[in-house]
């Protein structure tokens, strides 16, 4: 059995080695869990994007047609006050005006200026609108060429959108911008800041259990046990502080570095489905002339409408209507309406689905479960016999796949639920309870670097003088 003097020199040993990295985990943390995800998001920047589509004249479907005869689908929106369809055909996606045919895009900056200032919450001037031709690092998963709109102050808030679509792609700011930093450092993945499957966090991370073990272990063996009627001297404040908040936080430290080791070595492809996910394949051309003209859907749904989607599926062209609290799904031939079924859900899942399994007959949710948080609305559970028992969601409102779970994903979950220690919606990092074991955890690791430090010292002065 291993002594107590040889547990407390690898508990130190493996402190040198790792402990640097676990200050980073848990600083990083604290930020990243204090620090609001909305406004990390930089949602305070921009409005509510709360356009709707004024009752205005369009092209016929006729003109689409004969203008873009490889059409594959397209949206009718309102942008910068006037309505426009974003066009999708095998060429790519473009705008055009929706009442002359005009193609709008590629975006001016001047456009995109005044759309930027129309979003903007603040009153900051725009100091720059730049034209990128390839996508800078902290939106590096966004599609390239794009524009960037920079508006003056410390914070520096930046705008990016899309030229061919003039949707706003992302909102970035310094609070994000150390958030992202933070991230980097949290996941040890300092080249693309998103890899969490890296080799040095998995390494990291599998001493720093040992570490976190050893010290629990430790604190468990490790008791003085004076001699009858022998008083021994109070130990100094740090050692204290060192013993109280290891037993306090040293079990959900062994949590924390155990779930995200956990985490950094099961299969990012299995975890978020894309293993067995078919790749679309290119969209063949819509025949518009069968299709009723999208004012008439929209007539007869007789409220504010936001977008229009004209969507192809394997059961023929809908069209997808966003309102203010909901997708309406209408037959685009017929206009009637059109809620997703068990078997239109089977059909979009086995599109979908890539395995080898065998998908199963599909089970309605009237509202969001464990599996599906995040996702309002109603869905289809589509269950898949294979060896990993995968589950398809799909939208009952607009009839695409919104999540691909599997057992790989669950067994994440579970470590996801205990790292973020929100125990009822495993979905919240800015919760007290987390903040305070956080800071719980920074004093632990830096008393303990006090006590390591004062033991070496105290070593180094009894050795003998050579």
């Amino acid at each position: 059995m291993i002594s107590q003097r040889a547990l407390r020199q690898w508990h130190r040993a493996l402190g040198w080695f790792v402990g640097w990295q676990v200050v980073v985990w848990m600083m990083s943390g604290l930020y990243m869990s204090a620090a609001p995800i909305d406004w990390i998001h930089g949602d305070h920047w921009v409005h509510e994007d709360d356009r709707v589509l004024e009752d205005r004249p369009v092209l016929s479907l006729a003109a689409l047609r004969t203008q873009f005869p490889t059409l594959t689908g397209f949206t009718l929106k309102s942008l910068a006050q006037q309505p426009v369809f974003e066009i999708r055909d095998s060429t790519g996606v473009q705008i055009i005006d929706a009442q002359t045919g005009d193609r709008l895009s590629p975006l001016l900056a001047d456009t995109v200026r005044a759309l930027a200032q129309a979003r903007f919450t603040g009153t900051q001037a725009v100091v720059s609108v730049d034209w990128l031709e390839h996508a800078p690092a902290e939106v590096s998963t966004r599609p390239a060429p794009l524009w960037r709109v920079t508006f003056a102050g410390a914070a520096k808030p930046t705008l990016y959108y899309s030229p061919e679509t003039g949707e706003l792609l992302a909102k970035r700011f310094a609070g994000w911008r150390l958030f992202d930093a933070l991230w980097m450092l949290h996941i040890m993945d300092y080249a693309t800041r998103s890899d969490v499957n890296n080799p040095l966090l998995r390494a990291a991370a599998g001493v720093g259990v040992l570490f976190a073990g050893s010290g629990l272990l430790l604190l468990i063996v490790a008791r003085r046990r004076p001699r009858p009627g022998l008083r021994l001297p109070a130990r100094p404040w740090p050692y204290r502080l060192h013993r109280g908040f290891a037993w306090a936080v040293g079990v959900q430290l062994i949590l924390w570095i155990g779930s995200g080791l956990t985490m950094s070595l099961l299969d990012h492809s299995l975890v978020d489905g894309s293993r067995y996910a078919r790749v679309p394949p290119s969209a063949a051309p819509i025949d518009l002339s069968s299709l009723l003209e999208p004012q008439q859907v929209l007539a007869r749904l007789g409220q504010p409408v936001r977008r229009l989607t004209l969507q192809s599926s394997p059961q023929g062209p809908f069209y997808l209507v966003q309102t203010a609290d909901a997708v309406h799904r209408f037959d685009a031939r017929t206009g009637a309406h059109a809620p997703v079924d068990a078997a239109a859900a089977l059909a979009v899942a086995q599109a979908d689905y890539l395995g080898s399994g065998q998908l199963q007959t599909p089970e309605w949710l009237p509202q969001a479960d464990q599996e599906t948080r995040g996702h309002a609305g109603a869905f289809w559970r589509v269950p898949i016999d294979d060896s990993i028992n995968s589950t398809l969601y799909v939208s009952a409102d607009n009839g695409t796949v919104v999540e691909r779970r599997n057992r790989i994903w669950r067994i994440f979950d579970v470590a996801w639920m205990l790292h973020i220690m929100d125990y009822r919606h495993r979905t919240s990092f800015n919760h007290p309870l987390l903040i305070l074991m956080a800071l719980g955890g920074i004093w632990l690791v830096g008393s303990g670097v006090w006590v390591a430090a004062r033991r070496w010292r105290k070593e180094s002065s009894a050795r003998p003088a050579r």
